[in-house]
């Protein structure tokens, strides 16, 4: 249970969008039903990650692949 809650809360995850957020706070409750322990909730970020503009060049393994090999072609 620890492990699963660990992996829903981290970063990309939780803030992802509302549904990962409660899912995340459920899994935050459920552990906290079974341990004992009091739950500490995620709260909203200010923006979610969906809602990010990523271009699909500079974010494309084949734009990372290019600069890469600048870097190297730099160095013979």
């Amino acid at each position: 249970m620890k492990s699963v809650t660990e992996i829903q809360c981290s970063h990309g995850n939780w803030n992802y969008d509302p549904y990962m957020m409660g899912m995340a706070n459920g899994l935050i409750l459920a552990r906290a039903i079974l341990t004992g322990e009091e739950a500490v909730f995620l709260g909203a970020p200010e923006e979610w990650l969906r809602d990010r503009h990523c271009d699909p060049e500079v974010t494309s393994p084949e734009h990372e692949a290019s600069l890469l090999l600048a870097e190297v072609r730099k160095l013979l």
